[in-house]
């Protein structure tokens, strides 16, 4: 397996963690609590500027060299390029009502809980079926050199939350993680 291979499946489970967060404060309105909204917006901020930014368009170059050595690949590429579409967008939604609840905006439960849920719902059959399908297509078509161009068109940046050196910004949801169960 390739570095990059494996860094992929590293971020999807990342990834899983912070949704498991999300659904655990989540839970808290079910419960008629209230729920860590700044957390809720820094895993949002997070979900908005490092896997939409850097992950999937990544991803997408892959699918792209993917599709040119298997035609095969082409409705299993079209349809995760169209999830990466959906979910930046419902993404960047949901970043802006929790930056609304934070800044004391009322809004209703109901604009946060079934955004919030659908969001959560959606990123994981996303990452089901890249891990799935076109993941282990990319273990096996593409090659150092492929990845090199793809590591070349996309600027290299450490994780900002999970890297060597994460911004100040998430201590608190890093705790949150280090505190939840596998």
């Amino acid at each position: 397996m390739t570095d990059n291979v494996a860094q992929w499946h590293t971020e999807h489970a990342n990834f899983e963690k912070l949704l498991r967060v999300l659904e655990r404060e989540l839970d808290l309105f079910d419960a008629s609590d209230t729920p860590n909204y700044e957390l809720m917006l820094d895993i949002m901020y997070y979900m908005n500027h490092f896997p939409d930014v850097f992950h999937h368009p990544k991803e997408d170059l892959a699918f792209a060299k993917i599709l040119a050595r298997h035609a095969g690949a082409q409705r299993i590429v079209a349809d995760l390029t169209h999830e990466h579409v959906l979910l930046k967008d419902s993404g960047e939604k949901l970043l802006r009502t929790l930056d609304a609840i934070v800044n004391d905006s009322i809004l209703s439960r109901e604009n946060v809980v079934a955004p919030c849920r659908a969001y959560i719902e959606g990123f994981r059959r996303h990452i089901e079926k890249e891990e799935a399908e076109i993941v282990p297509l990319a273990a096996k078509l593409l090659h150092a050199n492929d990845w090199a161009a793809i590591d070349m068109a996309i600027r290299q940046r450490d994780d900002p939350l999970f890297g060597k050196t994460a911004e100040k910004r998430y201590e608190a949801l890093r705790r949150s993680i280090a505190t939840q169960p596998d």
